[in-house]
């Protein structure tokens, strides 16, 4: 959690602590394969735009899971205490690695892609900690609309399908076209954060809280320990004046929110009569479902 918004440097936060879960499955393997495809032309069509994503998914995969290991080729060795392994043949140096990389992603984000997986050289060799890792996500069935147009930069939102069939995720993927290259992926896809207010968790938590409580805990997960029923006790009328989005991880935005509250005479609980600022982490749960996963109280100085 990293909130940049200055009004965190004046404000105490009090809420449960309970970790992101990342979800995963069984990792891939195999030998490696070429990443080219039809990307040599000036036109990035949704098509490639989708092909784009999936192979630099692929990518993802492929370098997470070692590289595609020949026989007896696994090697393993100890480094600051944590257990590493060799990265296969097939990418085991930095230039091997980074001609696998560009022909789907920019240099600069082979770059940021190696960083992100903490690789490192060791003896003359590539290697990264031990770790399996996989994905349900269908990248090669995902569907393409264009966020953002410019000459060379491109801004899509891709919706990929999970698993079931009526499972979905959208990301958010940026394009540049390299000179001489073609279109290739600039950043990391990320999850698609963008939450109209209509559909926002905190939004609908509120406008639901006295009137029909158990519409306003379905915005919320397990993870949250937030009982609506409780919160509500002693409460005459709460208006949300403001939802403000604070930061944001590759799977998660952090928002304050601001209520003004006419408290009951009897009320014990942890908000002021007046103007109070309440903290919340939402993350996505599905195709065009976000959840409240942390509420926070903020007290200012």
């Amino acid at each position: 959690m990293k909130p940049t918004n200055v009004l965190l440097a004046l404000a105490t936060i009090t809420l449960l602590q309970t970790p992101f879960i990342p979800i995963t499955e069984a990792a891939t393997t195999g030998n490696i394969k070429s990443n080219q495809t039809v990307i040599q032309k000036d036109q990035l069509t949704d098509k490639i735009a989708v092909d784009l994503a999936a192979k630099y998914e692929e990518a993802y995969l492929f370098v997470s899971s070692g590289g595609g290991y020949k026989n007896r080729e696994y090697d393993t060795f100890l480094y600051n205490d944590l257990a590493y392994r060799y990265l296969s043949s097939n990418i085991n140096t930095k230039a091997k690695l980074m001609k696998y990389l560009t022909e789907v992603m920019t240099s600069q984000a082979a770059e940021h892609f190696i960083n992100d997986l903490e690789i490192l050289e060791h003896k003359g060799k590539l290697a990264q900690k031990e770790a399996d890792i996989g994905s349900l996500e269908e990248w090669k069935k995902a569907t393409a609309e264009v966020i953002k147009k410019d000459k060379d930069k491109v801004q899509y939102r891709l919706t990929v399908p999970i698993g079931e069939p009526s499972e979905k995720i959208m990301y958010s993927v940026e394009y540049q076209l390299v000179e001489n290259i073609g279109w290739r992926v600039s950043k990391r896809p990320v999850v698609d954060l963008d939450i109209p207010d209509k559909i926002n968790p905190v939004h609908i938590l509120f406008t639901n809280l006295l009137s029909s409580p158990q519409v306003a805990q379905k915005q919320l997960l397990p993870t949250s320990y937030f009982e609506v029923n409780e919160f509500k006790k002693g409460l005459k009328k709460v208006d949300l004046s403001k939802i403000k989005e604070i930061d944001r991880g590759s799977h998660h935005v952090e928002y304050i929110a601001t209520i003004f509250v006419e408290l009951e005479k009897d009320y014990k609980g942890p908000l002021v009569s007046g103007e109070n600022k309440m903290y919340f982490i939402v993350q996505p749960n599905g195709y065009m479902d976000f959840k409240i996963h942390q509420v926070g109280q903020i007290e200012m100085y």
